[in-house]
């Protein structure tokens, strides 16, 4: 954490020093044209010199002696500018040759102060401007993750909430449904008990997780249609195709159950001669597709709005925005085809 902290300063110092160096460049072209000075070549050293030692000079202030405190920060910096201003001067009388006497006498100590203080009260505005843009996108940045934090919080509390209301209305017509038959007919009784024991363990594991695989999931399916084909009898058929390279893909819990619900419950049972479940896993391209359709009686009534559905709906919303989808369609020659969409293998 420390390199890569020492390696954005280091990054930040070098920008700072290009930034300096064009800056220098336009001084000494305006002080030329201004006929300032010992012409463009000796300006172009002084404003180089003097530009670049300030902002050193700043620059090791701000990282080596920083402050909470503005007057503090202020007094170093203005410390730190006289002395890049001098050193700058000196640096600059040096590499150009003519020596400091020289410079001294044909721009002046003065005025070559003053351009220090010029450079220095620049460079110092850029680099604190840009310090406090950085501190505010830190502070965004940090907002930002907090507030996202707090939402998938509260995403996730939802959404087991969401994942326990479609329970319990299930879970108990199933037990008085299995207490009538122990009493007249114990055969069904203990194929619907045994049934309800297959959904019951894998449900009560994986709707505590955020994730599960889809061969379970689609497992779970298979004791839950059993469940309702004791109550049912031959008025529900259902069949489940998985290809075996599908069932270790990762997949949300509780998607397709109240998809099959809401077939048996608004497409099913209405009608007198039942009908049938297809429940079908592809993929189509980077898309995982699960379509569960039936022969039911379409779209009728509040199908479309109930509680499940909008589960489904605001679930996949939540866990993958707008690449997850629940899409509803009448099915050929009748009834109700559910098609969820998810990236494959995410989850």
């Amino acid at each position: 954490m420390k390199s890569a902290t020492d390696g954005t300063t280091a990054h930040s110092a070098i920008k700072s020093l290009l930034y300096t160096f064009v800056f220098n460049t336009i001084i000494a072209l305006f002080l030329t044209a201004m006929e300032f000075g010992g012409g463009f070549a000796v300006n172009f050293v002084i404003s180089q010199s003097i530009g670049l030692s300030c902002c050193t000079c700043v620059l090791a202030a701000l990282h080596f002696l920083p402050s909470d405190k503005p007057v503090l920060q202020a007094i170093r910096v203005a410390v730190a500018l006289l002395i890049g201003s001098l050193g700058g001067s000196f640096l600059g009388a040096a590499v150009s040759g003519m020596g400091s006497a020289v410079i001294f006498e044909r721009i002046g100590l003065y005025q070559l102060l003053i351009l220090g203080v010029v450079f220095g009260s620049i460079v110092t505005y850029f680099l604190s401007s840009r310090e406090q843009i950085a501190e505010s996108r830190a502070q965004i940045q940090a907002e930002q993750i907090k507030r996202l934090t707090s939402e998938k919080k509260a995403t996730e509390a939802h959404l087991k909430l969401l994942q326990a209301q479609i329970e319990p209305h299930f879970l108990f017509n199933t037990l008085s449904n299995v207490l009538n038959l122990l009493d007249n007919d114990v055969e069904k009784g203990k194929s619907m008990l045994e049934d309800f024991t297959r959904y019951l363990r894998p449900s009560l594991s994986k709707i505590r997780g955020q994730t599960t695989r889809l061969g379970h999931e689609m497992e779970m399916i298979r004791a839950y249609l059993n469940i309702f084909k004791v109550r049912m009898g031959d008025r529900l058929q259902f069949s489940i195709d998985l290809p075996s390279n599908l069932e270790e893909t990762p997949f949300p819990p509780m998607l397709i159950q109240p998809l099959v619900e809401n077939a048996i419950k608004h497409g099913l049972e209405p009608k007198v001669e039942g009908g049938e479940i297809r429940i079908r896993a592809h993929l189509n391209g980077n898309l995982l597709r699960v379509e569960i359709s039936d022969t039911g009686t379409g779209f009728k009534g509040d199908r479309q709005d109930s509680l499940g559905i909008a589960n489904v709906r605001y679930r996949l919303q939540s866990l993958y925005g707008n690449d997850g989808r629940l899409v509803l369609a009448q099915n050929q020659p009748g009834g109700v085809k559910a098609t969820i969409e998810v990236p494959h293998g995410k989850s």
